[in-house]
């Protein structure tokens, strides 16, 4: 339909295009535009119109495969029926079966009765081997397999060499060249076997074999194969049964002969009891179709069981309440009664045959292994000569039964049990007197005072008074005139008067018709919650007029930050109303040096349950300017389905003030202090080595023998060299200090060989150490240019050294260490001087503090400060352990890269 559908419009379509065309043959611009929408069609169209016929053409091809294989089995069924030679017709067969499936080799294979077997019809192809008229041992067909043939079992091998199959057979079968083969039994049901006509006899096989190729077998070829096994065993059975006939009718015409008079003499006797039969039979044909339509109908599953205890009767209820089919319990043991232990089952049945009638309640499993409760009558089931030949048993099914008995057991316990009242009541019409009360449970009567006698007949408004709200009892009212459940609170009384919140609700209950027959009500006494939302409304009111009038703002935020509450507070701290900050962003007006740190603090506080440690931040005024407000956060946990939290803020911005007014008068006054003390300090430091230098010139200058004794001249020049050498060093460790404290101190880093300058400054060193201390030096990693301030690295070093020279006895070692690491270098001095007590350590890069143990060891007290000023140029850092009496060690840190 699709394919003519497209094929007409196109040919409309190309003669309207054709029409225009004659019409306006000098109008080029139009005849392209058709020609452009006929192509277009042209693409649109072909593909559908391709897929449509590929799909046809498919269906086309299993369409005639199927007639094909319809036509063989009907022209073999045709020759059955028109042929009784049997030869003739198992040629025609095998020939058509071996055109048919384009098969190498097609054969009828047939079983003789010794267990031997021969080729008996065959078509096959050159150059392959024939079989026909070959006799094969019985090793060649097992009698073990003769049982799974005949059952109708196939066998398909694709690939004899691929396939799991015993040496020998795949030997044999390749001496014919057999490849891939199909193998179908040709099975005769009704033949009779020794005496017994219900065995299927297998007669032989019909097989088909691929010699050139290994072939996969489809369905539709066994199939067919079946289908033609099945009409080839009619054709057998046919020839067989005319070969019988035949000689049975040579036979019975002799006999006819001899009967005939006898049979002349019978024939009146035998209409009289033909006749009476036929009575009979009608009769009998009348109870059995009324008792087979009672069975048949029954709602009871029916079944009967012969002497041997097989199932000879089994009606629609039983299939049904159990599962089983009958054809799968017919001629069957009784499938009830499989999984019972054989004593009970044995007992049953010897009680049943010995003419005792059973009725007991049983629990039995269906054919899905789901149990059922069932009452089993059985009886005896006797013949026309009283005798018993079997059982007949009914079963009613009764799970529903006692599910609903348990159902009601339980809602009885529930009932009886729970701690809400239960009220029936009449479902009559409302009167004046009101629904009488049928049943109250033990729960009421605790919750009012009221016993069970005292309430039955009466009505709920026992239970009213003056604070009862009509406006819920008119809302009861309305509901229940309209058969409706509705639910109230209102206030009732007890027996003795006292009052209670009574919340209840009312439901009408109908029987199996959908009649209303009863009122039940369910109460519950909730005057402890009544009691306990009135108290929640007071602490709310309370916690609200306390937050409302406080000077804090106290605010709700979402997980976003958006602001969910904030209290009024807020336009008298930030200028803001509330509705102009209610669902905007927290962050919005949080100063941007402040963002990160508030930020982070408030998802900190999503992540976790704990209370958060107060942050400061700046916030805009509504009139731009700053505030600053220091803020406690935590989780606030409520009704809502997500986590939000509660910011606590109090504005610290005239606190910030005055702390910053206290700090810079703290720093005054500590400056001053400093001041002081450093011109005390200083002044003692400067007197001490201009005392020694004064003391020593005047010495020079008044004792004519001290001058004239060169020895004694020169000790006292030395004195005055060193006091004003040592005057020079402390203006020097001042000026540094001063300078760097300016930020005055000048800084000219540049690429350094460190490890050559550190070794050519301790050989200096050791220089003027002289040779009463030994001083060495190592050098650890990949040395690499460093930039650094060759003059201030000489301060530090110089200092360092000194130090250690200075505190270690004479004779002592002093290490300088040098470390290249990938980021920074390491220079670590170690001594085993006299160390420094741990509260002096804390007061080393103090001006003019030394160490209690120093004793009369000379030094100014500056020299650390001015190295910890040089390392804090560099960006580095100084560490300084020590233990008294064992050594010192100082490791200055500075950075690879400035």
């Amino acid at each position: 339909m699709l394919v003519s559908m497209v094929a007409a419009w196109l040919l409309s379509v190309g003669g309207i295009l054709i029409f225009i065309g004659i019409i306006q043959p000098f109008s080029m611009l139009s005849n392209i535009f058709l020609v452009a929408i006929g192509v277009l069609v042209v693409v649109v169209i072909c593909p559908c119109f391709k897929q449509e016929v590929a799909r046809r053409q498919t269906a086309e091809g299993v369409l005639r495969q199927q007639t094909d294989r319809e036509r063989l089995v009907n022209q073999i069924a045709q020759h059955i029926r028109q042929s009784l030679d049997l030869d003739h017709v198992l040629e025609t067969t095998v020939a058509d079966v071996q055109r048919f499936l384009e098969a190498d080799r097609v054969l009828i294979y047939r079983l003789w009765p010794d267990g031997t077997g021969s080729a008996i019809n065959e078509a096959v192809l050159p150059p392959y081997p024939v079989i026909l008229g070959t006799s094969f041992p019985p090793e060649v067909f097992p009698s073990e397999y003769h049982e799974a043939y005949s059952l109708g079992k196939t066998r398909l091998i694709e690939n004899i060499e691929e396939a799991d199959l015993e040496t020998c057979l795949t030997d044999f079968l390749q001496q014919f060249g057999v490849i891939a083969k199909l193998v179908v039994p040709i099975v005769q049901e009704n033949r009779q076997v020794e005496g017994n006509p219900s065995v299927p006899y297998l007669w032989g096989l019909l097989i088909a074999h691929q010699c050139d190729r290994p072939r996969i077998w489809e369905t539709w070829e066994l199939e067919l194969m079946q289908q033609l096994a099945t009409q080839v065993a009619i054709a057998i059975q046919q020839s067989e049964l005319y070969q019988q006939l035949q000689q049975l009718n040579a036979e019975l015409e002799e006999r006819v002969q001899q009967r005939t008079e006898e049979l002349a003499h019978a024939n009146v006797a035998l209409r009289d009891e033909i006749a009476e039969r036929q009575r009979t039979e009608v009769e009998l044909r009348h109870t059995n179709h009324t008792l087979k339509t009672l069975i048949s109908a029954s709602p009871r599953a029916i079944f009967t069981l012969d002497i041997e205890g097989y199932v000879k009767i089994w009606n629609p209820a039983a299939e049904q309440m159990f599962g089983w089919t009958e054809a799968e319990v017919i001629n069957h043991p009784n499938p009830i009664f499989i999984d019972d232990p054989l004593e009970n089952y044995s007992t049953l049945r010897s009680n049943l045959l010995q003419g005792i009638t059973y009725s007991v309640e049983l629990r039995r499993h269906k054919k899905d292994g789901s149990a059922i409760d069932i009452i089993f009558s059985a009886a005896p089931l006797k013949n026309s000569e009283n005798q018993i030949e079997g059982i007949v048993a009914v079963i009613a099914d009764i799970t529903e039964q006692k599910q609903q008995e348990e159902q009601v057991r339980l809602l009885q316990s529930v009932v009886v049990n729970t701690n809400d009242g239960v009220v029936i009541t009449e479902a009559e019409a409302i009167d004046e007197v009101g629904l009488r009360i049928i049943y109250v449970n033990k729960a009421f009567t605790q919750i009012t005072g009221y016993s069970l006698e005292e309430v039955l007949g009466k009505t709920p408004r026992i239970l009213q008074g003056e604070k009862t709200d009509r406006t819920e009892l008119d809302k009861i009212r309305t509901a229940l005139s309209r058969w409706k459940s509705v639910t109230v609170e209102v206030i009732n009384y007890r027996k003795n008067g006292s009052e209670y919140w009574n919340e209840f609700s009312i439901v009408p209950v109908g029987d199996r018709t959908g009649w209303y027959t009863h009122w039940i009500a369910i109460q519950r006494d909730t005057t402890e919650r009544k009691q306990a939302e009135q108290a929640l409304r007071q602490s709310e009111e309370r916690f609200r007029s306390l937050i409302e009038n406080a000077l804090d703002i106290i605010m709700i935020l979402d997980t976003d930050g958006t602001i969910g509450y904030v209290s009024p507070s807020v336009e008298k701290v930030l200028g803001y109303l509330v509705s102009e900050l209610v669902g905007k962003k927290i962050f919005e007006p949080i100063h941007p040096d402040d963002f990160t740190t508030t930020y982070q603090s408030l998802t900190n506080t999503w992540q976790s349950a704990e209370l958060n440690r107060p942050i400061e931040f700046r916030y805009r005024h509504k009139d731009n300017s700053w505030r600053t407000l220091e803020a406690i956060s935590q989780p606030f946990i409520d009704n809502a389905a997500t986590t939000r939290i509660i910011v606590n803020t109090r504005d610290i911005t005239e606190r910030k003030r005055l702390d910053e007014i206290r700090l810079a008068l703290e720093r005054e006054k500590e400056l001053s202090i400093l001041k002081t003390r450093f011109f005390s300090m200083a002044s003692h430091e400067f007197r001490t080595p201009l005392s020694t230098a004064l003391a020593a010139a005047q010495i020079l200058e008044n004792s004519p023998d001290e001058w004239n004794d060169s020895q004694k001249r020169l000790r006292n020049l030395h004195r005055i060299q060193d006091s004003v050498r040592n005057m020079v060093q402390l203006l020097d460790d001042i000026l540094t200090i001063n300078r760097a404290e300016t930020g005055k101190l000048e800084f000219n880093p540049k690429f350094l060989v460190l490890d050559k300058f550190c070794e050519q400054f301790v050989e200096e060193m050791r220089l003027s150490a002289g040779s009463q201390y030994t001083i060495t030096f190592t050098c650890e990693g990949n040395p690499i240019p460093v930039c650094l301030d060759e003059k201030l690295l000489r301060s530090i070093l110089s200092n360092v050294l000194s130090n250690a020279i200075k505190y270690s006895p004479k004779g002592g070692n002093v290490h300088l260490g040098l470390e290249f690491q990938l980021h920074q270098v390491l220079l670590r001095v170690c001594d085993r001087g006299i160390g420094i007590f741990p509260e002096d350590i804390k007061q080393l890069f103090e001006p003019f503090h030394r160490g209690k143990n120093v004793r009369t060891i000379p030094g100014t007290g500056l020299g650390l400060i001015v190295v910890k000023k040089c390392v804090d140029l560099h960006q580095g850092s100084i560490e300084i352990t020590s233990e008294v009496g064992i050594g010192t060690t100082c490791v200055v840190t500075l950075p690879l890269v400035l």
